[in-house]
């Protein structure tokens, strides 16, 4: 046994149990990769730790030693990518990265040295990997480019080691590849200059170095030690910076929740009042007016009761949908009750609130559509003017609400008296 790698299996063991963790608060398609492939370097250390001898178990070990470790290195890739959007994608990107990667690592340890096997190899490395990347982006961008550019320098190198017979050279060569692949497509996922960003990008160029770096050490100082656990920090480094991105995730969502309503998107009631106070000056700079819109979905209740709370959910989120393209990018829609929405719109005259008012409620003119269940909407409308009905934010939401509910009245006295109007055209007349 080789009880050099104890420290590393534990510590691995430890990190397994850490992002198990995670996963279970937070489960995500992303997590899920990063688990396994912490799971696989789990499972390289494993058979690190019992590759002793000379025979085929050891034979049989090297293979699992070097596979486990480039599978771990292609799934994390993998959950960087943004090819792999589903199982399926996830599947082909394995198979078109793995079957290669693995065919020409461990040939050396079966003592292949056919030249046309390992070129066969090479070429399907390389067209697999434009195929994949042709697939998803369908046009040459200069990021796509630089793919190509990388994929043939890369089967260029491994060709050429392959006709000096140094298919050792070319293993190493394909083992950095995937390290730095992973650090660029992880730094184009995020793209922002942290500290879990920068750590695991730069732990996967640490851990594709590794490689070369022991490979010159080994030939040119061969009685050099130097502890395996050194070669080793690079992957706590990527461990390390991953768990930081994740909390610097949950930091971004908290702030993002704190402002925004969750469902839709729009901006809850706290982000309102501020950019209300925002709006309010503004208006006062310019003398313009400031139209306060506040909106009320008719019979929304009825729509959970009849058709659950998950129509009623896509009912509001489709109706996000509709108003904002009745609305100008310099207006605010914002989420300020359970099916209420307010709408801040800095306008030149009273008409311009009308218009408004007008185009909002066209926009749900047309039924819904929802999974099945034709659902028509409605909504009324109260709005407030600056400086007409208040000149501060209290007054206007006040003002607002008020002439809400004023169209609420008027809306359900005049379905009332059509309901009327109807039963009695459909009564017979006496005849005297």
């Amino acid at each position: 046994m080789n009880f050099n790698v104890i420290p590393s299996l534990l510590a691995l063991t430890i990190l397994v149990a850490v992002f198990r963790a995670i996963l279970r608060q937070s489960s995500t398609e992303r997590l899920e990769l990063w688990l396994t492939g912490w799971f696989l370097v789990l499972v390289h250390f494993v058979a690190q730790f019992v590759q002793v001898g000379d025979g085929a178990w050891a034979r049989w070990m090297a293979v699992c030693n070097l596979s486990f470790l480039a599978l771990a290195t292609i799934v994390f890739l993998i959950s960087f990518s943004p090819m792999a959007e589903d199982r399926g994608h996830q599947y082909m990107m394995a198979a078109g990265l793995g079957i290669p990667a693995l065919l020409y690592i461990n040939a050396p340890i079966w003592n292949i040295t056919s030249h046309a096997f390992y070129y066969a190899v090479t070429v399907l490395a390389f067209g697999s990997t434009v195929l994949l990347t042709w697939q998803y982006y369908r046009k040459l961008t200069p990021y796509v480019a630089g793919l190509g550019t990388g994929c043939v320098v890369v089967s260029v190198v491994m060709a050429y080691c392959v006709a000096r017979d140094r298919t050792d050279i070319g293993v190493t060569v394909l083992l950095f590849s995937l390290n730095l692949a992973a650090a660029i497509l992880y730094w184009r996922r995020f793209h922002r200059l942290t500290a879990g960003v920068l750590t695991t990008a730069g732990g996967f160029v640490a851990w594709g170095a590794a490689f070369p770096g022991f490979y010159l050490l080994m030939t040119y100082f061969p009685t050099a030690r130097v502890d395996s656990e050194v070669w080793n920090l690079p992957k706590y480094f990527v461990a390390v910076g991953m768990i930081l991105t994740l909390l610097e995730d949950q930091i971004q969502r908290s702030e993002y929740l704190a402002h925004h309503d969750e469902l839709t998107g729009l901006p809850n009631l706290r982000l309102l009042l501020d950019r209300m106070d925002q709006a309010l000056a503004h208006a006062k700079r310019s003398g313009n007016k400031l139209a306060v819109l506040l909106l009320d979905l008719d019979n929304f209740k009825e729509v959970n009761d009849t058709y659950g709370h998950r129509i009623g959910d896509l009912l509001l989120q489709h109706t996000v949908l509709r108003l904002t393209t009745r609305m100008r990018v310099s207006d605010t829609l914002s989420r300020s009750g359970g099916d209420e929405f307010t709408v801040i719109s800095e306008i030149a005259s009273p008409q311009g609130a009308e218009v408004l008012v007008s185009a909002l409620k066209s926009a749900l003119s047309i039924p819904f559509k929802l999974e099945g269940n034709v659902i028509n909407a409605s909504v009324s409308i109260g709005f407030a003017l600056y400086p007409d009905d208040g000149n501060d934010t209290d007054s206007l939401r006040a003002a607002a609400d008020n002439a809400m509910y004023a169209a609420k009245r008027a809306s359900r006295l005049q379905s009332a008296s059509n309901e009327l109007f109807q039963s009695a055209k459909s009564e017979p007349h006496a005849i005297s």
